[in-house]
């Protein structure tokens, strides 16, 4: 937190108008002053204020420098859904309504206001403070004015006397611009709620002094406890003052040292069990705090829940990977919006963003892609809040919306991926990798293609040749694991995601034969293997060692036995019977054989054509066959 803090528990959102009357009167101290006092995250507003503001500039400054290039770094930009703000015309009927981009304020402040924030909308715009009033939005509203006069209460000594002149210069602006349009609505109701708001600031400045000083008490405690769970040295004073809380959560120490040991390792070969015992050490831990903490007040118990959230977050995101490695998506599920619950109790933006990246990915797999979509949005918000880049959220926010017919909504995802990408291309590349890599292990092979292909594409403009190399390989892998239903499903997005980047001339005869190499390596492993074995033949005859197997999917049949569909660098797509049981395997878990011999044999054709299997092997000693996978942590 910047500067002095006092409303940043307030949210500002800020309408157009507001940075219009800033242009035409602040002085030049303005955007140092406003740079003190509000938080990292700044002031809200959505991409129609800029549009709206673009050509403003600070009248009074020397050489009046353009407005939004001078605080940009003040400002949050959140794009908001043109489904969400055609929703709130409707809700409010298209005659109250306001314009398109006060529309998209009010969506952009009540979401704001339904993660629990206290939001307020800085406009002279009086009629979005009646129509939110009327649907009931969450959050209040204020003239920029009283806005202004609010900075003052809060800001530096120095910077009052400026703050409170241009508060008084803009209220008659304000004042003026009212009366002149008496004749279009309740003139008497639009002054009253700017006078009741200036009176407000005085009562308004004292509780809120007053709810922070406690406020302020429970955070230090908060942080000292926390501080004392990470293993930090906190000053006697303070520990003093938590009497038994440090005593009490003390056992909460215990799920990062069970990550510390399960990280150590670079495979885990039986994720069920891993499972199990962290599930089993998190009853055990959890039980213990909360016994301690029964008899204590319900501040005390509070400032226990939000320094130990931090812990329990990343042992909940931990359980809810290796459910999903283990394939229980239900448990990976819950343990994953519990993971996001705890990051919200101690404000960890990137641990939400991750939380919910996670989640989306989920619902993509689910095929429940407008909730995906929501998930995604949510976590570019928060990666726009905390400035991380925002490419891998925008992109697949894009892709649900095309995969769910929201058109225009796609389409403006994609231009913004487009503007990402051209910011820093060899940047793109990394992240366009990594997203299709993670597109292919929850075997989503057509969604990858599209993706990798545009990573490739950045690629060789930044003649990056480690990493084209690298996606050389997985492109190979997609598309030998692409099925025929995934290519027809595929063409139209292929063409949506073409918009993420513009190959030069230059760079386009190499890709074009980049591709080409790709699709006749591709083409290779997607016929039948050559030879049958009907005899028991030593694995590693079949399966080299410097390729990984890699599992795509699995499918059980009606007689219980399972089909785990593997990939293979070398040798494509091919299918392992594995008599019944149930697998505790998920997409993306390494396959391997030791000391044991198989049989290969032509795969019949509906399989073949379902799968893109080029063979199936039976394994003698299927006890022999290990899966292992990588946790990241």
């Amino acid at each position: 937190m910047k500067g002095f803090g006092v409303f940043m528990s307030q949210t500002w959102v800020v309408d157009s108008n507001c940075f219009i009357h800033l242009g035409s009167m602040a002085p030049d101290s303005f955007a140092r002053d406003l740079g003190k006092i509000l938080s990292q995250e700044g002031l809200f507003v959505t991409p129609g204020v800029h549009d709206e503001v673009r050509n403003v500039r600070f009248q009074r400054w020397k050489k009046q420098p353009n407005l939004l290039s001078t605080i940009k770094h003040l400002l949050t930009t959140i794009t908001v859904d043109e489904s969400q703000i055609r929703g709130l015309a409707s809700q409010i009927g298209e005659r109250a309504s306001p314009q398109d981009v006060d529309l998209s304020l009010m969506v952009l402040a009540s979401k704001l206001s339904k993660e629990g924030r206290e939001v307020i909308l800085v406009t002279d715009d009086f009629k979005m403070t009646t129509t939110s009033q009327k649907v009931n939005l969450g959050f209040t509203t204020c003239p920029p004015s009283t806005f202004i006069q609010r900075l003052a209460k809060i800001g530096p000594k120095q910077s009052k006397s400026a703050l409170n002149s241009l508060s008084r210069r803009v209220r008659a602006a304000e004042m003026r611009y009212a009366i002149s349009r008496a004749g279009e609505y309740d003139i008497q109701a639009k002054l009253t709620w700017m006078v009741d708001s200036l009176l407000d600031t005085k009562g308004d400045v004292k509780t809120v002094i007053q709810n922070n000083a406690e406020q302020t008490s429970n955070q230090k405690s908060i942080r000292a406890l926390r501080k004392h769970l990470l293993g930090g040295v906190v000053k006697k004073t303070h520990m003093n003052s938590l009497g038994s809380l440090p005593e009490i959560c003390e056992p909460i120490r215990e799920f990062d040292n069970f990550l510390s040991l399960i990280s150590k390792e670079q495979h885990i070969s039986d994720v069920l069990q891993l499972y199990n015992n962290g599930l089993d050490e998190m009853s055990q831990v959890l039980e213990t705090v909360g016994l301690g903490l029964a008899p204590l007040d319900e501040a005390s118990a509070e400032i226990a829940h939000r320094a130990m959230a931090g812990h329990v977050y990343r042992m909940e995101s931990a359980l809810g990977m290796l459910a999903k490695m283990s394939g229980n998506l239900i448990l990976a599920k819950l343990h994953l919006s519990r993971a996001l619950q705890s990051a919200t109790l101690i404000d960890d933006r990137s641990a939400e963003m991750r939380a919910m990246n996670q989640l989306g990915l989920l619902a993509l797999t689910d095929g429940k892609w407008e909730r995906a979509a929501k998930l995604f949005e949510t976590a570019d918000r928060q990666a726009q809040s905390i400035k991380e880049n925002r490419l891998q959220y925008v992109v697949c926010a894009g892709i649900m919306r095309h995969l769910s017919g929201e058109v225009k909504i796609a389409n403006s995802h994609i231009d913004l991926a487009h503007s990402i990408v051209q910011q820093d291309k060899e940047n793109a590349a990394l992240l366009l990798s990594n997203l299709g890599k993670n597109l292919l292990a929850i075997d989503e092979a057509g969604l990858a293609i599209e993706v990798l292909d545009e990573a490739m594409e950045c690629a060789i403009e930044v003649e990056n040749m480690e990493l084209l190399q690298l996606l050389a390989e997985s492109m190979v892998l997609a598309n030998s694991a692409l099925t025929e239903k995934e290519s027809q499903q595929n063409e139209q997005l292929r063409e949506y995601l073409d918009g993420i980047n513009n190959l030069d001339k230059s760079s386009s005869k190499a890709f074009e034969e980049q591709i080409l190499d790709i699709e006749k390596q591709a083409s290779e492993l997607t016929k039948p293997i050559d030879k049958t074995w009907n005899e028991w033949q030593p694995a590693t005859k079949l399966i080299s060692s410097k390729s990984p197997l890699i599992v795509i999917r699995i499918e059980k049949d009606d007689e219980g036995q399972n089909l785990v569909v593997c990939n293979h660098l070398e040798l494509g797509v091919i299918g392992f019977w594995i008599p019944s049981g149930d697998l505790n395997i998920s997409p993306g878990q390494k396959l391997s054989i030791k000391d044991s011999r198989v049989k290969v044999a032509k795969a019949p054709e509906f399989l073949a054509k379902k799968h893109s299997i080029r063979a199936l092997v039976a394994v003698e000693n299927p006890d022999r066959m290990n899966f292992s996978a990588e946790l990241e942590i």
